[in-house]
C-alpha cells in the first residue's frame, strides 16, 4: 500500500512538472513571437519614417530588420503560437511571410532604381499584409 501510494505521488509530481514544462515552452514561444512582432513594428516605422524624410538608407535598414524577423513566420515554430482552432492559420502565416518577403525585396529594387513612389506603394502592400494577418488570425 505504501509503495503504491509513493508511486502514485511520484507519478503525479512527474506529470505536473511535465505539464508545467509544456506551458513554459509555450510561453517562451509566445515571448519570442511578441519580441519579433515588436521588431516588425519598429521596422515598419523605420521604413515609413525613411519614406517620409526621403531617406533611402533608413528605408533599406527597416527592410533589412523586417526581413530578419520573417524567419519565425517561415519556420515550423510558428505552429506553437498560432491558434489551434484555426486550421488555416499556419498556411496563412506562411503565405503572409512569403508576401512580406516579396514586397520588401521589391521595395529594395525600387529604392535602388530611384522609384520612391513604387517603394512607398510596396510599403502600403507590406502594411496590408500585416493588417490582413492580424485581422484573420487574431480575430480583430
Amino acid at each position: 500500500m505504501k509503495k503504491g501510494l509513493t508511486t502514485l505521488l511520484i507519478s503525479s509530481l512527474l506529470a505536473f512538472s511535465l505539464n508545467a514544462a509544456d506551458k513554459k515552452a509555450d510561453m517562451d514561444h509566445r515571448t519570442m513571437l511578441m519580441k519579433d512582432m515588436r521588431s516588425m513594428l519598429d521596422a515598419m516605422e523605420q521604413i515609413q519614417r525613411g519614406g517620409l524624410y526621403s531617406s533611402s538608407d533608413d528605408m533599406k535598414l527597416g527592410v533589412k530588420k523586417l526581413q530578419g524577423t520573417l524567419k519565425i513566420l517561415e519556420s515550423e515554430e510558428i505552429k506553437f503560437i498560432l491558434p489551434k482552432d484555426q486550421v488555416y492559420a499556419y498556411k496563412f502565416a506562411q503565405k503572409s511571410a512569403s508576401m512580406l518577403r516579396l514586397y520588401s525585396d521589391d521595395m529594395i529594387t525600387s529604392i535602388d532604381a530611384g522609384r520612391m513612389d513604387d517603394a512607398l506603394e510596396d510599403y502600403t502592400q507590406l502594411l496590408k499584409q500585416c493588417t490582413s494577418c492580424h485581422i484573420r488570425i487574431r480575430n480583430w
